[in-house]
This record gives structure tokens, sequence and C-alpha cells, in this order.
């Protein structure tokens, strides 16, 4: 089986056209939500707009819609969609009281519904711990635990529930509900109680007042791709829509994304905005029309952190297809509306987006801007991920100005935050490699920078740290062994390098013996190659001994530079590098006078 943007076929995969969008659709998409949106004309249309108020972290006003239609008439299904986004939101605001009346309200109506088995699981939900019993206190705690669920249930007697109901159960409202702001998630533990919910479905599915798999999907497509899974949230996001599909099609009905009556869980929007983001970089085109998708239905929904959650999508996407007048329109338009967020950490992700495409366009004026907002608000809200990036962008911005001694501040502060998020015990072990790497790439650029710069004590600061990250030994690798051993070698030559500097130009307590002692050191690293990569052993070799012959010369050392020079250059007949070879022979007459020195 194939999955994630491998399934999708070849020429299909995009909604709503195959090619890129031109600025009049991009302008239809990103229009703002046509406000004041009409009043919801009933108990679905009010679930929609209640979830979409609680996305948006308006707690308030999502409650008052929801008393306005509590004890309005409506189908079982629309009253269930509506009091659980009720529940949802208290549970959400820290409300004990109404999670109470909330759960009240819910479980009577499974109960009146004939679904005394969903009932109990409810119940049974609320009362373990987790984000609602969180927001429950002592005294709702136990008018929970009094809730009727079937008949004949003596009070205060625990509701019992299959096993099977309460796995799906429990997923559905975990996954609906996340734990408070700054505890840590686990994505790979969700997903899988999200997979054990799909597989206990079938056994319960008839005894559930609604068929809960579209959502469970969706849910499973948005925490694998919190886990770094891009190709399985993919396939899950897809099949989500092919859900949406086979269900019209059964119910010989039209579903409309732009109708919120069709989707009060929002569920398809949702869908097209995990594609726009998992597909950005494989599939760029695709993500582009699934954030076109999305869009489409946002004119009536007035939730700012997903439309400006898919914008950002759409925008990093339109750069990763090259989409050079169409990403700068967007990265404008982004940049107006993301002031409309009312919590500032939800900024700092388009602000970075901004920021990228205008170092990519060369406006590096306005993208320090962007940087710098995105800067402050990272460091307000602790977000090291978003440090990171940001150091990375403003050495790239600065690299590319001819701002070296500028570059090699912000490479540090970047191989800073890259160690600190790998040695983070809350860092999941599949993302410690990438951030190991990126630290040892930000560490080598240091490196590489303090060397043009002659800072001799920044190149030590980054090749120590190279040195604790790749030691023999130093604990279960994440990363290939050759790999760690390359950079091993690049930082002992990079001492070596920096001490040669050093002693040519006198610095004190650099000695002769010190510079010997880290070419030794260099050479005995390139010695401790992994099994197969002999050719790049012998590569660090005559680089090695290139570099040392030019210091030799540097300080007028004749007779040594002169046999490293022959030894290098031997190294470099042997690797079949002409270009090296006709720079030692440069080397070499200017040494002796003579020829290439090859006799």
């Amino acid at each position: 089986m194939t999955s994630g943007a491998a399934s999708l076929p070849a020429a299909a995969g995009e909604p709503g056209g195959t090619g890129l969008p031109d600025l009049d659709r991009l302008r239809a998409a990103l229009r703002p939500a046509e406000l004041p949106l009409p009043s919801p004309r009933d108990a679905r249309e009010a679930a929609g707009r209640v979830n979409d108020l609680l996305h948006a972290e308006r707690y308030g006003e999502a409650r008052v819609l929801v008393e306005q239609f509590r004890d309005a008439p409506a189908a079982a299904e629309d009253r269930f969609a509506l009091l659980r986004a009720a529940l949802h939101g208290a549970a959400l605001s820290r409300a004990g009281e109404q999670v109470a009346r909330d759960a009240v309200d819910l479980v009577t109506l499974l109960r009146r519904s004939g679904n005394a088995g969903q009932a109990a699981a409810v119940v049974a939900v609320l009362l373990e711990r987790g984000p609602f019993a969180q927001a429950a206190s002592s005294r709702t705690r136990a008018a929970i635990e009094k809730i009727p669920t079937g008949k004949g249930r003596r009070r205060g007697q625990v509701p019992q529930a299959t096993p099977e109901m309460l796995v799906v159960v429990r997923a559905l409202e975990r996954s609906a509900v996340p734990g408070p702001r700054g505890t840590a998630a686990d994505p790979r533990r969700d997903a899988a109680r999200l997979r054990a919910a799909l597989a206990a479905l079938p056994a319960v599915r008839e005894q559930l007042l609604v068929d809960p798999e579209q959502e469970l999907r969706l849910r499973l497509a948005q925490v694998l791709e919190g886990a770094g899974e891009n190709a399985a949230a993919t396939t899950a996001a897809l099949d989500v829509l092919d859900l949406i599909a086979e269900r019209a099609v059964a119910l010989a009905v039209d579903v409309d994304a732009r109708d919120p009556r069709t989707d009060p869980e929002r569920l398809a929007t949702a869908a097209h905005a995990v594609l726009a983001r998992t597909l950005g970089v494989e599939r760029p085109l695709q993500a582009v029309h699934h954030a076109l998708e999305a869009l489409d239905a946002m004119p009536g929904i007035e939730d700012p952190p997903l439309r400006i959650g898919l914008i950002t999508a759409l925008l990093q996407a339109l750069m990763a297809a090259g989409a050079t007048r169409q990403a700068t329109f967007t990265a404008g338009r982004l940049a107006s509306l993301q002031r409309t967020l009312r919590r500032d950490a939800l900024r700092i992700a388009p602000l970075l987006a901004v920021a990228a495409q205008r170092v990519r366009a060369e406006r590096y004026d306005a993208a320090r801007g962007s940087l710098e907002q995105a800067r402050t608000l990272a460091r307000e809200a602790r977000d090291r991920h978003a440090l990171l990036e940001v150091a990375r962008l403003a050495a790239s911005i600065h690299e590319r100005s001819g701002e070296h001694a500028a570059s090699l501040h912000e490479l540090r502060r970047m191989a800073h935050q890259a160690r600190w998020l790998a040695d983070d015990l809350a860092t999941p072990t599949s993302a410690q490699g990438e951030l190991i790497r990126t630290e040892l790439q930000a560490n080598a650029l240091v490196m590489r920078r303090a060397l043009d710069l002659g800072r001799s004590g920044a190149v030590e600061e980054a090749t120590t740290a190279i040195e604790r990250r790749t030691r023999p030994g130093g604990g279960r690798p994440v990363l290939p062994a050759e790999l760690l051993w390359d950079h091993r070698v690049d930082a002992r030559v990079g001492r070596f390098l920096a001490t040669g500097d050093a002693l040519t130009r006198g610095e004190a307590g650099v000695e002769e013996e010190t510079c010997e002692r880290r070419r030794r050191e260099a050479q005995d690293a390139i010695d401790e190659r992994p099994p197969g990569h002999e050719d790049r052993a012998r590569y660090w070799s005559a680089y090695l001994e290139d570099r040392h012959a030019h210091l030799l010369a540097e300080r007028g050392a004749t007779a040594p530079a002169l046999e490293a020079a022959r030894r290098a250059r031997a190294a470099w007949v042997r690797l079949g590098s002409e270009e090296d070879v006709t720079r030692l022979d440069a080397l070499l007459r200017s040494l002796t006078g003579e020829g290439t020195g090859e006799g």
C-alpha cells in the first residue's frame, strides 16, 4: 500500500484546479469573513458557530450562544453537536459548574435517545483524570457521579460501559479538548489512542448516536502531523475527505463546505488545512489548492486563528512552488491579517512565514521588521522552536548583506537553541535527530565564519560543542555514525587551522608544539573512519596536509612546507583533483622557484 502524497494520483489531488491561482483567485480567497455573520437559525448552525468561537478562544461568546439554543427544538443529532460543543467550552474555560450542567444535559439526551452505553462512557470519561476532571471541583465531580445513565441505575453507582465504548468515547473527548496551555502534548500517545478507537469502532458503531469515524480520522491526521509523520497524516486527511464524499453519495446530499449547516465540526475544512501543511514541501501545488479549498469556506466562519493558519500554509506552499508574484501578494495580506489575532503567540508563525518570503524576495529591511516582531513574541512565549527559526533567517539576511560578524552572532544563537531543544526531555526521540543535525550544521558554520574573522575563541567554542555531540560512546546515536565522524573531523581540522592562524599572528600562549598537536589530533580523527568511508578519509587527509603546507609557508618554514606540499600534491593526484594539484604546483613554485617539485 502507498501512503502520504504518493497515494495521490499523478495528475489529481488538486481540488479546484491544476495550475497556480491568479491574483484574482487569491484576492477572493483571502477576503475577510463577511461580518457580521448572520445569526444561526437552529441548533446545528449554532453548534458550528460555537466550535468556531471556541477555536478562536472566545469562550464567553460561545457560552452565550449555547444558552440561546440550549432548549430550542432540534433533532437529537443536532442537539448532541451543540451540547458536546458546550461541554468542550466549559472544560476549556475551566468552568466546573458549567461542565456538570452540560454533562447532565448531554448524558440525558443520550439516554433518552436509546444510547445508554454511550451515556455511561461519557460519564466515565468525565470522571477520569484529564482536561474535564481538571476543570471540575469535588462538588462538580459529585454532581457528575449522580447522573443517571440508564434504567434502574442507583444514585451514586459508578457508571459502567463496555471497554470498546470507553476506548471510542475517550479518544473522541480527549482529542477534542487539549490539555491546559503550557503542558506538553504527546502526539504519539494520542495517535495510539485514536488508532485503538478506530479499531474498536465497528463493535459499537450502532450504539452511538452519531458515527464518529470522520472525526476520529481527522484527529488522527492532526496528531500524526504533530508527531512529524507527514505521510501518514496526509493519508488520514485524505481518508476523511473520502468518507465525507462517500457519506454525501449515500445520503444523496450535496456537501458544500461553504454552508455551515453541512459540517458543524468543520471536518472538511480542517482536513484540507492538514493537507495544505503536510503537502507543502513534497507537492506544493496541491497544497496550494487544498489551502484555497479550505479558505473558500471561511467567509461564513469567524475563526481568525484558523483563517490565518491557512493563509500561512498557503504562503509557504506558494514559496515552495516558486510562485513569486502570488507569494508576494499573500505575504502582504498575511502581514496585515496577523495583527487581528488576540493571542500574541499565534502571530509568531505567520510573521516567520512573511519574513521568509521577504528574504527570498531580497527585501531584507522588510524581513528584519517581521523577524524582530517574531523574536520578541517568541521570547515572551518561550517558544524555542520559533527562536531557532528566527536565528536561521536572521543569519541568512546578514550573510546575504555581507554582515559577517552579525551572521556569526545569529549562528551561535541558532546552535544554542537547537542544542537546548535536542537535550530537552520533552522533545520526542523522533525529533532529536533533526535538531542535533541542525546544531552540528550551525556550529560548523560558526567555526567557518569565526575562522574568517579570526575569532579563535568562537572557533574553540564551536569545535568543543561539535566534539561533545559527536564523541564515540556518547550515548545512543540518533544520526548515522559516518555523519558524526565527518563533523568530528571537520571540527578537529578547524581547531588546527585556528591554532595555525593564531601562531602566524603571534598570539600569546600558542607555540609550534600546540599547532603540531592539533594536527595530529585531526589526523587521529580521520583515521577513526567508519567502514566504507576510505575515500572520504583520503580527502580529509589530503586537505589537512594541504592546509598544513600553506600554514607553514605563511610562517616562513620553507623546508617543512615543501615536504607537506609534496605530500599534499601526491594525495590530490591520487584523488584525481586536478584543480587542487594545480594550486599545489603554484605553492611549490613559490617555495622553490623551480618546476613542480615532483622529483
